[in-house]
């Protein structure tokens, strides 16, 4: 759990924030380090999203479709951008908790909304709302799928 850890507290306390639309991996060598994880694949898919990975993230994401995974996928799409299809996965993932947990923590806060914001600005504050959005959804799939 350790080498988990590490990951996640490197991963969500860069500096600057990640990028709405990454033009590339942001750190290989936490991409081998991801690879080597003992980790469930949807842990990992997390993972590589917030390393700014989409391929490795999309292979996982593809292969796990359910709404967890379909979530992953959405949040993918949106950040390549490919809002459209973002849009289409977001559909997919139905009443998902995490929605709700974003919305206790930002009350106006809506999948599709979001996507389209994030179209139409770029600042600190989609970054943030961003990063809020992913941790949450990373916790639950930790929660559900990490082996105890």
């Amino acid at each position: 759990m350790q080498k988990l850890d590490n990951l996640i507290k490197a991963l969500t306390h860069r500096e600057p924030l990640p990028p709405l639309l990454p033009k590339k991996v942001w750190d290989q060598n936490i991409t081998t380090k991801i690879e080597k994880l003992s980790a469930a694949p949807l842990i990992k898919a997390g993972l590589h999203l917030l390393n700014d990975d989409f391929l490795n993230c999309h292979i996982i994401a593809q292969e796990n479709e359910n709404p967890d995974g379909n979530y992953w996928h959405a949040i993918l799409h949106r950040r390549e951008p490919d809002y459209w299809n973002s849009k289409y996965w977001y559909k997919r993932v139905g009443d998902h908790p995490v929605i709700h947990d974003m919305q206790k923590e930002e009350p106006s806060w809506d999948p599709f909304n979001f996507v389209d914001q994030c179209e139409k600005f770029n600042t600190t504050q989609e970054r943030q709302i961003q990063l809020q959005e992913i941790t949450l959804l990373l916790n639950y799939t930790i929660k559900k799928y990490a082996k105890n």
